[in-house]
């Protein structure tokens, strides 16, 4: 594998349901099978929410905006620019944008990543 800059404009956006909530996998099991980890941009429109529940582990670094997790154990975690929140695999969140909000998301393992939104896509 080789050393690569990836922009916003290398992968595909694509629309969460039928939220304002929109997401960019740059680098997942599809473009760079041998990656340890899938890699991509989320956008999330002020006041758009869900609840999230993933079987891996994801990382969310808010580049814009304001982004809301309320955890299982009830405490509500809000972050900014330059902020991250970590998602253990297996926990059962709701999350909220509290204004527009951008962010990087980091998934491993790539290859549960990759069967989890198979399932989602396949209803």
């Amino acid at each position: 594998m080789r050393v690569k800059k990836i922009t916003h404009e290398d992968g595909a956006w694509t629309g969460v349901e039928d939220h304002q909530i929109f997401v960019n996998d740059l680098i997942d099991a599809a473009t760079q099978p041998d990656a340890k980890m899938t890699v991509g941009f989320a956008r999330v429109a002020r006041g758009e929410s869900m609840d999230i529940s993933f079987p891996y582990d994801e990382v969310l670094i808010v580049t814009a905006g304001s982004y809301a997790v309320r955890t299982e154990d009830g405490e509500t975690l809000r972050a900014t620019a330059g902020d991250v929140i970590y998602l253990p695999g297996g926990t059962s969140n709701s999350s909220w944008a509290e204004e527009d909000t951008e962010m990087v998301y980091v998934a491993n393992p790539p290859d549960v990543y990759a069967a989890h939104v198979a399932a989602s896509e396949a209803g």
